[in-house]
């Protein structure tokens, strides 16, 4: 476990801040899950009896998040095989690069940590990234080793030595089921600190903060807390390239609007999986890596039209 008793850098003091237990902090009381719970149940009352516990509706932050934007790369995205790229497996070998750091017995050499992540995530059978990291050229892993060394080396440098008595875990999953394991929701958290009832929960990332993240970051929460039966205390979006920590406090209201927005996503989500509808086509960020942006006409205006191209063009 990495402990370091040396004085902070601003960066590293201003995550302490931000993620310390305020004195008046006080768990929310369990009347207010039973109320999360039965909301939910009630929003969702119309799948029941739809799916069955050895055919399931599964659902994660990804399927709420696309079906909330355009349906029909909703659709493509849980049709085709996910296909790994440099950016996703960056983010994977960041991942396992500080999941060692938390337990590196050695001096810390970021380099070393970066090899020895790379390493874990290639040579294991069970990482469906091992395949693309075995194929890539010379200039491409080198590539991928140094923007994967400067996300763990920020990490390093911008965010405080984690003390073993945080309770920390990485890659801590959750998952939380209705209508007898029949519509089940699941989670995966980066980074978790604090023990049950004062958890926070930490998604680090290698690209910019967006509001979808927070989004992601509330379903989590109501994942948490419907498993476990006590809310986090706090959320947390942790970009390893601006060093920028965007929190949040677990409030009623915040997860009433998780509940909101997941029980939406998850009636949508649905319907298309019995293909009670044609998917709706939305323009959004994701026309940019559709894998028909080149045919939908949906797309390739909305495309045009933010590269600054006229229509008669």
């Amino acid at each position: 476990m990495r402990v370091v008793d040396t004085e902070l850098n601003p960066l590293q003091q201003a995550v302490i801040d931000s993620l310390g237990v305020p004195v008046d902090w006080e768990p929310l009381p369990a009347e207010v899950i039973h109320a999360i719970e039965a909301q939910l149940t009630q929003a969702l009352a119309p799948l029941e009896g739809k799916f069955t516990a050895e055919e399931p509706l599964r659902i994660n932050k990804h399927h709420i998040a696309t079906v909330h934007g355009c349906e029909k790369y909703h659709v493509l995205n849980r049709e085709s095989q996910f296909a790994w790229n440099i950016n996703t497996v960056r983010g994977t070998i960041a991942h396992k690069g500080i999941e060692l750091l938390m337990n590196w017995r050695g001096p810390i050499v970021p380099a070393e940590i970066v090899d020895a992540a790379i390493i874990s995530v290639s040579e294991n059978p069970r990482q469906s990234a091992s395949g693309f990291i075995n194929t890539l050229s010379e200039h491409e892993y080198a590539e991928l080793r140094g923007t994967v060394l400067a996300a763990v080396t920020s990490f390093i440098e911008c965010f405080p030595p984690i003390k073993p008595q945080w309770r920390p875990m990485v890659e801590y999953s959750a998952s939380y089921s209705l209508f007898n394991n029949s519509v089940v929701f699941s989670s995966r958290m980066d980074l978790v600190l604090g023990g049950p009832g004062k958890k926070v929960l930490i998604d680090l990332k290698t690209g910019r903060l967006t509001a979808t993240h927070r989004d992601d970051l509330r379903f989590y929460a109501l994942v948490e807390t419907l498993r476990s039966r006590q809310a986090p205390r706090q959320l947390g979006s942790y970009s390893l390239d601006s060093a920028r920590l965007d929190e949040e406090d677990v409030t009623e209201g915040l997860l009433q609007a998780a509940v909101r927005r997941t029980a939406a996503g998850t009636l949508l989500i649905a319907e298309l999986a019995l293909k009670e509808r044609t998917p709706e086509l939305r323009a959004g960020a994701q026309c940019r890596w559709c894998p028909i942006n080149e045919e939908c006409e949906t797309g390739i205006k909305y495309l045009r039209q933010i590269n600054g191209e006229d229509e008669d063009d």
